[in-house]
This record gives C-alpha cells, sequence and structure tokens, in this order.
C-alpha cells in the first residue's frame, strides 16, 4: 500500500529538476487551467446547492401530503399543525430555488411550472381540510374528487423534472471539469515532449498510475454525490487510490441500502395510513413487507386496557379458521412470549419454533399454522405498546441486522396506522351505539345545526311528524316541528305534516363543542296524548259524577229535612219518603257504574257464565218496566225456539236493563220499546228498538265512550253520567259478543248485541 507514496517521491525529484526548463510553459497552462477549474467548480457547487434546496424541497411536498392524509383520515391537529409547518418550510424552499436557478436561463421556467402547480395543489388541499373541518363525511365527499392527488402527482413529477435536470447539469460541470485537467495535463505533456523525450516515458507512467484512477475516482465521487448510487465504483490498482475505491464502494452500497429501505418505508407508510381496519392494515403490511423479508403470513394482535394481547386478524394463511387455534392456545402462547423485550420496542426473531414450543398443544398449534420461523415486530406509539406484528415463514429464516432495522422502522409506521385505525373503530362503536339509542328511544328526537336547520330525527319523532329524515333533513325548524297553543305556558300541540294535532311535551337544549361554543341543538319531544287524555276523563269524572251526587243528595236532603222539621199527612209523608227511596236508588246505580268500571278497567271484574234461557230473561226484564212506563209500550218479538246462550246471569240482566231503561228514558213523548232475539249462526241478537228522539252520524261516533252524552237539551233533561253505554259494551265484548247502534234524528235508535250460544265462544273471549 505504500508502493504509490515512493513513486510519487521518485516522480517530485525529477519534476523538480525538470521545472526550470519548462516551468514557464507549465505556469501559463496550470493559470489557464486552475481559471477554468474555478469557474466550473463555481459551477459544481451551485448546482449542488441548488439540487439540495431541491431536494430539501421535495421532502418538504412529502411531509405536506403524508400530513395531509394523516388529518383528513384521523382529524388529528397534530397532523394540520405538521402540514402547516411543512408549508412554511416549503415557501422559504421556493425562495431559495428560485434565487439560486436564476443564474441559468433554462431553469427558471421550469421552477415557474413546479411554483404554479405547488399553489393548485396547496389550493385544493386547503379545501379539503376545510372540509375535514365540518366532520369526516364531507372531507370523504370531497377528497373523493381526487383534485388533491392529481395535483400533487403533476407537482411531483415537476419536481423531478427540475431534480433531473440538475443532476445533467451536475454530471455535465463534472465532465468538463474532468476535459479541463486533461487538457492541462495533454498541455504539459505536449510541453514536456518538446523540451526533454525523456519525460515522456514519466508522463506515461503518472497517466496510467496515478491520473486514471483519480480520474476514475472523481468521476465515481461526481457520480455519488449526483445522486447515481446504482453504477458500481471499481478501481484494479493495488495501492491508496485502490483503497479509496473500496472504500467509496462500499458506502455506496450502504448508501443504496438505505435509500431503498427508506423508500420502501415511504411506500408503506403511504399504504398503512390509508387502512381503515385492522384486517386491512395487516393486509398491507404483509405485502409490503414480504419482498423485504420474504415473508407470506401475518399475524395482528392488540393490547387490551390491561395490557393482555388478543388476536385481531390474519393474513396469508390458507385456512381462516387458524385464529380459532390461536385463542384456545392462548395460555400457551403468552408463556413463551418476550414480552419484555416487546414492551422495550425490540424486534425478536424466532427462527426454530419447533424449539420454542415447549408444549404438546404449541407443536400442534405449529402444525395447523403450517409456519417454521417468526418475527415479532413491536407495535409502540409515543412509548405505549400498542400490539404486535407477527411474520411467518414456512421456511427456517434467521433475520439479519438490516431486516431487523426495517422492521423497526415499519413497525413505528404501522403503530401509528394501528392506533387511528383502533380510535376509528371505537369511535365506530361509539357511534354505532348512539346511533342505535337515538333510532329506538321511544320519545322523538331532533336535532338541528345552529341555524336551526334540521339535521337528524329519530323513528319516533317521524311517526308523530309525517316527515321522514331524509325528506326533514335541511328544513327549518319550525317548518318540520310546528307546535300549536291556545295560551302562553299552556298546554302544546304538535301540527304534523298531514294536519294531526298530537299533545306534547318539548325538552330543548343546546349542544356546545369543546369550546364552549353552540354547534346546535336538540329537541325531545314526548307524546303525551295518553296523559292529556286521562286528564280529560278525570275532569269528566269529576265534574260528572259531582253532578250526578248532589242531584239524589239534594232530593234525599230536602224531603228528609221536610220529614223532620214539618207536620205533614200520612200520604204527604209517604210521598216524600218515596222520593227518598228513589234518590237513593240513583245514587245506589250511580256508584254500582263507578265501581263497574273501575273493576273492568283493573280486571277484577269476573263472569259467572251458566246456559241461560234468554226468552225468560228478557221477560223477567220487562216486567218492572211496564209497571213503570205508563207513557210506553213494552214489546217482545221472540222465535219458537231459542237456543240456550252462555252467560253471566246478573251481567246479562244489566246489559238489557241499561238498554231498555235507555231506550224508555230517551223516548220523552212514549211510543213503542221492540225487543226483539233472532238466531244468528252460533250466535243470539238481541235488539231494543224505541221511537225516541234518536241520534245523528255525528253523535254516534263516540257513544260507547266513556263519560260521553250527546250535546242535547233532550239529553241534559234526563241526566246521567255518560257510563251505561260504555259498561254495557264492555260487558258484552267480556261474553264474547258485540254491540252496536243505528239511529235516526227524530225517529228513533236500535241497539243491538249478540251473546254466543257455545262456551267455547266465551272463552276465547277472555273473561
Amino acid at each position: 500500500m505504500r508502493r504509490l507514496r515512493v513513486q510519487l517521491t521518485v516522480l517530485l525529484a525529477l519534476l523538480g529538476m525538470l521545472v526550470l526548463a519548462w516551468g514557464a510553459a507549465i505556469f501559463l497552462g496550470a493559470r489557464d487551467a486552475a481559471r477554468s477549474s474555478a469557474s466550473i467548480q463555481s459551477s459544481v457547487d451551485r448546482v449542488d446547492e441548488l439540487r439540495q434546496a431541491a431536494t430539501g424541497l421535495s421532502r418538504e411536498f412529502v411531509a405536506m401530503e403524508t400530513s395531509r392524509r394523516a388529518y383528513l383520515l384521523t382529524g388529528d391537529r397534530a397532523s394540520r399543525d405538521a402540514r402547516a409547518r411543512a408549508e412554511v418550510r416549503a415557501v422559504e424552499g421556493f425562495k431559495r430555488v428560485s434565487a439560486l436557478s436564476e443564474r441559468w436561463r433554462n431553469l427558471p421556467p421550469l421552477v415557474s411550472d413546479v411554483a404554479a402547480e405547488y399553489r393548485a395543489w396547496v389550493r385544493t388541499g386547503q379545501t379539503e381540510l376545510k372540509a375535514r373541518r365540518r366532520g369526516a363525511a364531507a372531507a370523504a365527499l370531497v377528497a373523493s374528487r381526487g383534485n388533491a392527488d392529481k395535483h400533487f402527482r403533476q407537482l411531483w413529477a415537476l419536481q423531478a423534472r427540475l431534480e433531473d435536470q440538475l443532476a445533467r447539469s451536475q454530471y455535465s460541470y463534472a465532465r468538463n471539469q474532468d476535459r479541463t485537467y486533461a487538457t492541462a495535463q495533454a498541455l504539459a505533456v505536449r510541453t514536456a515532449l518538446m523540451m526533454l523525450a525523456a519525460l515522456v516515458l514519466l508522463a506515461v507512467w503518472l497517466r496510467r498510475a496515478v491520473g486514471a484512477p483519480a480520474d476514475a475516482l472523481r468521476s465515481a465521487s461526481g457520480r455519488l454525490a449526483g445522486g447515481d448510487l446504482e453504477t458500481p465504483v471499481t478501481l484494479d490498482v493495488d495501492n491508496e487510490l485502490g483503497a479509496v475505491a473500496s472504500d467509496l464502494e462500499t458506502m455506496r452500497r450502504r448508501l443504496a441500502g438505505r435509500m431503498e429501505a427508506l423508500e420502501r418505508l415511504r411506500h408503506l407508510s403511504a399504504q398503512v395510513v390509508g387502512a381503515t381496519s385492522l384486517q386491512r392494515l395487516t393486509e398491507v403490511a404483509l405485502a409490503g413487507l414480504q419482498p423485504e423479508v420474504g415473508a407470506t403470513r401475518a399475524i395482528l394482535g392488540a393490547a387490551r386496557p390491561g395490557g393482555d394481547l388478543v388476536l385481531r386478524a390474519l393474513a396469508g394463511f390458507p385456512d381462516s379458521g387458524v385464529a380459532d387455534d390461536i385463542v384456545k392456545a392462548d395460555a400457551e402462547i403468552r408463556h413463551v412470549l418476550p414480552v419484555g423485550s416487546l414492551r422495550a420496542g425490540q424486534v425478536v426473531g424466532l427462527a426454530d419454533l419447533d424449539e420454542v414450543a415447549a408444549t404438546t398443544a404449541l407443536h400442534e398449534l405449529v402444525g395447523k399454522m403450517g409456519v417454521r420461523s417468526l418475527a415479532l415486530v413491536p407495535l409502540l406509539s409515543r412509548g405505549r405498546f400498542l400490539g404486535l406484528l407477527a411474520l411467518c415463514w414456512t421456511e427456517r429464516h434467521q433475520l439479519d441486522r438490516e431486516q431487523e432495522a426495517l422492521l423497526g422502522l415499519a413497525g413505528n409506521q404501522i403503530a401509528g396506522a394501528l392506533e387511528a385505525a383502533l380510535r376509528l373503530e371505537e369511535a365506530e362503536r361509539a357511534a354505532g351505539e348512539a346511533r342505535a339509542v337515538f333510532y329506538a328511544i321511544a320519545d322523538g328526537v331532533l336535532l338541528t345545526d345552529p341555524f336551526g336547520r334540521v339535521t337528524a330525527m329519530n323513528r319516533a319523532l317521524e311517526a308523530l311528524t309525517g316527515w321522514t329524515e331524509t325528506d326533514a333533513r335541511g328544513r327549518p325548524y319550525a317548518e318540520v316541528l310546528p307546535i300549536a297553543t291556545d295560551q302562553v305556558g299552556g298546554p302544546a300541540d304538535l301540527v304534523s305534516r298531514y294536519g294531526r294535532r298530537v299533545p306534547v311535551a318539548v325538552s330543548s337544549a343546546p349542544i356546545f363543542d369543546a369550546r364552549g361554543r353552540v354547534v346546535g341543538g336538540v329537541d325531545v319531544i314526548r307524546d303525551v296524548s295518553r296523559e292529556r287524555e286521562i286528564d280529560e276523563v278525570k275532569s269528566a269524572l269529576i265534574s260528572t259524577v259531582s253532578h250526578e251526587l248532589r242531584t239524589p243528595l239534594t232530593l234525599i236532603h230536602g224531603f228528609a229535612e221536610l220529614l223532620v222539621l214539618r207536620d205533614m199527612p200520612v200520604e204527604r209523608q209517604r210521598s216524600s219518603a218515596v222520593e227518598i227511596l228513589d234518590a237513593s236508588r240513583r245514587l245506589a246505580r250511580l256508584i254500582d257504574d263507578l265501581l263497574s268500571v273501575s273493576r273492568m278497567e283493573s280486571g277484577r271484574l269476573v263472569l259467572d257464565p251458566r246456559p241461560l234461557d234468554l226468552a225468560s230473561v228478557v221477560e223477567r226484564i220487562l216486567s218492572p218496566f211496564r209497571a213503570m212506563a205508563a207513557k210506553h209500550t213494552l214489546r217482545t218479538k221472540l222465535p219458537g225456539s231459542l237456543p240456550v246462550v252462555w252467560g253471566d246471569p246478573d251481567k246479562v240482566e244489566q246489559i238489557l236493563t241499561n238498554l231498555v231503561g235507555n231506550a224508555i228514558k230517551y223516548s220523552p213523548g212514549g211510543g213503542e220499546v221492540l225487543v226483539t232475539v233472532d238466531q244468528d249462526g252460533d250466535t243470539v241478537q238481541v235488539s231494543v228498538r224505541d221511537q225516541g228522539i234518536g241520534m245523528s252520524p255525528r253523535d254516534m261516533g263516540q257513544l260507547f265512550e266513556k263519560f260521553y252524552r250527546v250535546d242535547r237539551e233532550e239529553v241534559r233533561r234526563t241526566g246521567g253520567t255518560g257510563l251505561g253505554l260504555y259498561i254495557t259494551k264492555r260487558l258484552v265484548e267480556m261474553h264474547g259478543g258485540r254491540l252496536w247502534a243505528e239511529s235516526w234524528p227524530g225517529v228513533g235508535s236500535v241497539f243491538r248485541f249478540t251473546l254466543p250460544t257455545t262456551s267455547d265462544e266465551l272463552a276465547g273471549s277472555g273473561r
């Protein structure tokens, strides 16, 4: 290795002897060469500086694009801030590139094209970022157009052209510099030949031993400086220059390996960022790492809050049932995992699983999985252990240091994507739960934006309003939920889309964001029809009962006071006692009606069915009415033979008593009351016809409801609670029959009901 040093020493001595002879020529040639070399070197340095600035600008483009995609996917503010910082650095880089490129006429137009495309890319990217602040759905809609991605690809192509132009310029200057040195050397040789023929041999030797290797080294260093990592550095000399060439070749290989690794990681990072599910993340990671390390299968485990690993995804396995086998062997797997090393961030390679499998269950699992070697890649984010990626080989595989380093860097990229996917999964789960509660809740719920426009409504509110969520979205609050009230603070009614009024209770509240700003509102609308109906029934009950109780009590009190305070004839006393008796009976009927309604609605009223002779029941009911109703003619129309009916004797008598009593009561002018009994298949139909005041169709709409009485003077004069027909209808239905009416104003009414002739129908009526 010292041979070149000795040779150069001898050469220098000879050159010293010749320097006086041809020094002048050498001086002139060297001066010209030095000037030319300095100029070329200055250009090379400027090109190199410009190229470094362009390369830095490319890195900022990549940083901006990566941060933009991360923010669109996760909404992470740190990603948005990182993009903003990269944009600031990119602006400074543009200034520097523009200033350095002004020396060359062919570069400013290309730089201007890059700047114009950069501005277009930034504008479209800003549009997507603004959409992301309104929500992931809006960002996805804008991003689906692909404007930002298209501009980024065009920008990257222009930037590549710029860097390629700079590389060619740098290479051209280097070659010019080489040619300058070659020219100077040729001048020296020609001068030496003219002065001393002997120096020809010395110059040839110098060219062969020193000049050519030095040129080769300079060319190789120029290529390396220009980014050419593909061309090998070779120099077949056994001296110091050969050693330098060997070092340069080693450096080239390492740089090429590093650049390839960085490129692979860049591609892998771009791919895993787009993975929105753990299964997809595992598949992308395997596809990205398989060409580098040769793994054919992958297993992804995520850490629970307690730190335990749970299997989440498989990729590359022909049989998906392997997942069940892995879960079953969970305890054995935990025992052999190097958890400490993994939590410390160390990649662990298991070259032979047969040696690691300490139990029969693990041996069987390894056989079912069809793998021979494993590489355990820890996934850590900000020092927190998120999970584990296990890469599998079907043949024995030993990791080398380069592969371990590559997997470590890849694990950092995959960990970030895993964290984002887990957050997305949790957000989707929470959103799904909230959506299920929102749409399943019994009360109506309406969501609005800060401007009062509807953004969502649940199924209960759709039923109340008549609006569907799709039709209502974007409409004003007052249009979808119009509330009508007769007085301030009074009961409120919701007017549906089709004009139906529904009694409701509305509760409203604003929705705040993390900064306390109002971002919308929520209204809970509860249907209070039942409560309103109960209140109305309660009021009607109090009003009716108090009125009906007051009348007989007044009579009882008045006639009793006459009997006590005055001396009256016996006939007058008897008449007063009769009035007291009638009033007490009326009071008893009212109490009986109220008790019957209470028992019916509580389910405590039970029938005692038995066979009945309906004809005798009808005659028994009409007998007392014939004695009381002097103005009326009570007739029956009974067939010669009637089947036995099934019913509770007391309740059937109550039904007939109510209907016949109503026929007499609402026929103040007298007339005929006809009771008809006919057989109709398996039932017997009973009709009670009168020639009374009758009713209009409008009056009959609520005829069988509690406390309902027709609003007419003739009806008000007769008194009553409005419970008789309600009780009668319920009793008929409890017997398995039905009750209906026909009426004509001024002509009269007909009330018909049916009773079963068999006990089966009565049993099926739900006693």
